[in-house]
């Protein structure tokens, strides 16, 4: 009784906020060495049971020690048989007649309770435990808190994978087993500690089994229920008892559904029990029947028999039709004003949507399905209206199934057939990408307030609807145009053309009268526009495969000629506002496909994207001022970047036509008219370099086109001042004569008017960014092409052009890394105004990568402080060294054409890296070293 007393005092300490810490410690010490005691399970057994009246922690900190003993010392020779005897003895007690009733006792005593027998039960049955289901059966009958502890145990017994094999022949009736083992008996050798484990068909050869034991006792539990609910003056403590054992009684299936025999869960008619306690006003017993199902729709099926009986119920008989009226109760369709859902509703809501798709994910579309089962209209109208529920969130869920639907040969077929089903899906999708998106006007709509539900923040949704835009409605909206491509194109052709005549209100508009990207106008343009794009690309994939057996030629031209009507028409619209010329343009880029087809409308659609090229404010000129609005900026960049994607991709058409685009962008990139950037100059040389590389024409006719473009770059270039040495590199960008301009104005208090000179600078930087920013992209685009089906002959072969220009871009790369390196020298600085030297400090580029974050430049005044250009120097010297290695790393990926540019090309690039390797810090070996590695090994 000492020990005892002890425990009580030390524990007391523990839980007494007024003590001191090094009292605490030493009390927890005492409590911590009462389990390395031979008599600890003694004073556990006591302190726990009820019949002694203890305090909860005192009943808690004796369970504790029972399950000490149990886990760690069970096997460890510190107890014999007689105390292992004494140890499961005093645990049977524990549940027999060791807790409150089942309203009144913690759950965390009830918990700790049966997990201590279940780990008995993992030592001990059956070899040496053989009795234990008759005990078991035996307090199941008993009361409902007897009734509710056991199931508490059958569902961590459940939940451990090493004893199912045992669990089956007590949690499944003596006839399945009979069925599963004709031959009787099986051992197995499970563990080291308690021999063989036998798998048997019972003691009782018409033992019913826990499982129809369970769904009978819901059943039963769940119908008295429903009708203290309807008494006049129902017995609350009992509507709460039934509550607590309907779930501990899913709770245990739960955790048994998903790997108990599958005759079983027919025999036991659990799929039908389940769907009816989906339609009980009760959430906790709804959520976990709907988790329940979920376990049976998530679990896979050895034979095509077992999963048609499992699902008899759903498929051919009326479960299907309780799974519709369970959604219809929750969340009634057709009500003038929809009907939302908080908390627990919502949250039953999701896992039942999340249910429904995964039942016809899994065993609707599965592979080799040939028979329509009867309940699948049902279906479909189920998970139809699931997916138009305005909770974008749920929508998500529900669209896996007509993704897999999609993917599925026999049930897209029969999706094919019923025209009106597949319009009423291609509304639904175009609704939902009206709605994906919170509109910066104010409005308070169903789908506004599920966001507020689901996200912390716009943020956070934006990122949601945009994958699940790019990710499932768009991929959706493509393969449902393929089932019924004329029905398709025509209902697209007639809804577009009323989103193209549409202009915006003022209230869409900013301040400078532009349309804003988040304004309620601009998201339902942009849904429809994606809608076009969706259904116009699905149907160029269509027409393209010659081989698709679900389309005739007649079929074919038809599409093609109205494709090209629809181009024609977009092709004539005129767009004022900044942000719906660059909407169009991607408009344009959907159209690729059927301009691989059928070219006629091409030279037309040039026309138009090169507009957009030079598009300008009235009366702005680049020259007088290149900084260009940034909605124009992007619309501009836009363009050149479409061209070059059209040049990818259909080369041989356009190499017909080359003479007149080259003569055009000649005319437009000539620097004395000012028509475009360097950023677009070289983009548009891209494109022009794009035509020729992955055209199919011969190497010889290639030659002299891909050298009008490449030569000019580097001969320009070779012509600028060397840039060999350290100090040619510091004073031909400027940085010698900014020195000199700082010691000549220090007398000014460090205030320096530098507008002249960081204009010269710039010109200089501009210069070396130029050259290295386009080499590198033409060399990304000509060896990070991913060819096409017997286009890589023609690259391996192409890739020969750049072999006269390799020694040039190699000797230029290398010298520039040489100085660069250098420049990171104290000594070069030495004689530079102090005031200079923070430029080769880490740049705000280098901090923002190491931390994985993007840097922004912040300088937006045309005049800027001398910190500012300090920055803006560091800042171009770090984004020039990591281009230089990038440029470096791609020249391997032209093959044997590197490695023969220049005799001992290893050497030569080892020697120029690691020339002035004292300099080279740590920052500059990431880069090096990861760059270099990634592009020599792949």
């Amino acid at each position: 009784m000492l020990v005892l007393q002890n425990i009580v005092q030390a524990l007391d300490i523990i839980y007494n906020p007024s003590v001191t810490n090094e009292a605490r410690i030493k009390a927890q010490e005492y409590c911590d060495s009462i389990k390395d005691h031979l008599s600890s399970p003694i004073y556990g057994r006591y302190l726990a049971h009820i019949e002694n009246n203890q305090s909860l922690i005192l009943r808690h900190f004796g369970l504790h020690l029972l399950e000490n003993a149990i886990k760690f010392k069970w096997n460890d020779r510190i107890y014999n048989n007689d105390d292992k005897q004494q140890i499961k003895q005093a645990i049977i007690e524990l549940v027999e007649r060791g807790t409150l009733d089942i309203l009144t006792e913690q759950s965390f005593i009830k918990e700790k309770v049966a997990k201590l027998f279940a780990e008995i039960a993992k030592k001990e049955w059956p070899s040496r435990w053989n009795d234990m289901d008759k005990l078991l059966h035996r307090l199941y009958s008993e009361s409902p808190t007897r009734q509710e502890i056991v199931l508490f145990i059958c569902r961590y017994l459940a939940e451990e994978m090493e004893v199912r094999d045992s669990l089956q022949c007590v949690f499944v009736s003596s006839n399945i087993l009979r069925i599963q083992y004709p031959d009787g008996l099986k051992k197995e050798n499970r563990r080291e500690d308690s021999g063989n484990v036998i798998i048997m068909s019972g003691d009782d050869p018409n033992n019913e089994g826990w499982l129809i034991r369970w769904t009978r006792s819901l059943e039963q539990i769940v119908g008295e229920w429903q009708n203290q609910k309807q008494l006049i003056n129902p017995n609350p403590q009992l509507i709460l008892i039934q509550e607590k054992l309907a779930i501990a009684i899913l709770n245990t299936l739960a955790a048994t559904l998903d790997w108990i025999l599958t005759k079983s869960i027919v025999e036991s008619n659990t799929v039908f029990i389940l769907c009816n306690c989906l339609l009980i006003d009760c959430h906790g017993i709804r959520m976990e029947a709907i988790e329940c199902l979920a376990k049976i729709f998530l679990r896979n099926f050895q034979t095509a028999e077992d999963r048609a009986i499992v699902f008899q119920p759903l498929f051919e008989g009326e479960c299907m039709d309780l799974l519709y009226n369970a959604y219809i109760k929750i969340q009634p369709v057709g009500k003038e004003v929809e009907v939302l859902l908080e908390n627990d509703e919502y949250t039953f809501l999701k896992g039942f949507a999340e249910a429904i798709t995964a039942l016809g994910v899994r065993h609707i579309c599965f592979k080799n399905i040939s028979v329509m089962p009867k309940q699948f209209p049902k279906y479909l109208e189920l998970i139809y209206i699931i997916s138009k529920h305005p909770s974008n969130v749920i929508t998500s869920i529900s669209l896996e199934f007509w993704q897999a639907a999609m993917k599925n040969n026999f049930i897209s077929r029969i999706i094919k057939e019923q025209e009106s089903v597949l319009i009423m899906l291609l509304e639904l999708l175009a609704e939902r990408l009206s709605i994906l998106f919170r509109p910066s006007e104010f409005t308070e709509t169903p789908t506004s307030f599920y966001m507020d539900l689901d996200f912390d923040s716009d943020n956070d949704c934006r990122i949601f609807g945009q994958a699940l835009r790019s990710t499932k409605i768009i991929e959706i909206i493509k393969s449902l145009s393929v089932l019924r491509p004329i029905e398709v194109f025509r209902w697209i052709v007639n809804r577009i053309q009323i989103t193209f005549n549409v202009r915006p209100n003022v209230e869409s508009l900013d301040i400078n009268g532009v349309v804003k990207l988040d304004s309620g106008f601009y998201i339902k343009f942009d849904a429809e526009m994606i809608l076009m794009e969706s259904i116009v690309i699905g149907l160029g994939r269509l027409i393209k495969n010659l081989d698709y057996n679900d389309i005739n030629s007649e079929d074919r031209e038809q599409i093609i000629s109205g494709m090209n009507n629809l181009l024609q028409m977009l092709l004539e619209i005129n767009y004022e506002d900044v942000l719906m010329i660059h909407r169009y343009l991607t408009a344009l880029e959907a159209f690729e496909g059927i301009l691989q087809i059928d070219s006629r409308l091409l030279l037309q659609v040039l026309q138009k994207i090169f507009t957009f090229v030079t598009f300008c404010p009235p009366g702005h000129n680049i020259s007088a001022n290149p900084l260009l609005p940034l909605p124009i900026k992007r619309l501009r960049f836009g363009a050149v970047t479409t061209l070059i994607k059209f040049g990818v991709a259909m080369p041989d058409i356009l190499i017909n036509i080359y003479s007149d685009i080259n003569s055009y962008i000649n005319e437009i990139i000539d620097k004395d008219k000012h028509l475009v950037t360097g950023r677009e100059k070289s983009c548009l040389l891209e494109f022009l370099l794009s035509i020729v590389y992955f055209s199919n024409i011969s190497l010889e006719q290639k030659k002299p086109l891909f050298d009008s473009i490449v030569n000019p770059v580097i001969n320009n270039f070779q012509k600028k001042p060397a840039i060999k040495s350290i100090q040619g590199f510091l004073d031909n960008t400027g940085f010698s004569s900014l020195a000199k301009m700082v010691n000549e104005t220090k007398q000014k208090a460090n205030v320096y008017n530098l507008a002249f000179e960081e204009e010269r600078i710039s010109k200089s930087k501009r210069t070396i960014t130029w050259f290295l920013t386009t080499i590198l992209n033409w060399l990304k685009r000509t060896t990070d092409y991913s060819s096409k089906e017997g286009n890589n002959t023609i690259v391996t072969e192409a890739s020969k052009l750049w072999r006269q220009y390799i020694p040039s871009i190699l000797n230029i790369t290398l010298d520039l890394i040489r100085v660069l390196h250098q420049v990171w020298n104290i000594e070069t600085w030495r004689e530079f105004p102090v005031e200079l030297h923070s430029i080769i400090s880490f740049s705000n580029e280098d901090k923002a990568k190491i931390i994985g974050v993007p840097q922004k430049s912040t300088m937006i005044d045309s005049q800027r402080s001398f910190d500012e250009i300090i920055d803006s120097l560091r800042k171009w010297l770090s984004s020039i060294r990591i281009d230089c290695y990038y440029v470096l790393g791609r020249l391997p990926l032209l093959g044997s054409n590197f490695y023969t540019a220049l005799p001992n090309v290893n050497e030569l690039v080892a020697q120029s890296l690691f020339e002035n390797v004292e300099w080279i810090n740590n920052i500059h070996w990431k880069y090096l070293l990861n760059i270099l590695n990634y592009h020599y090994y792949h």
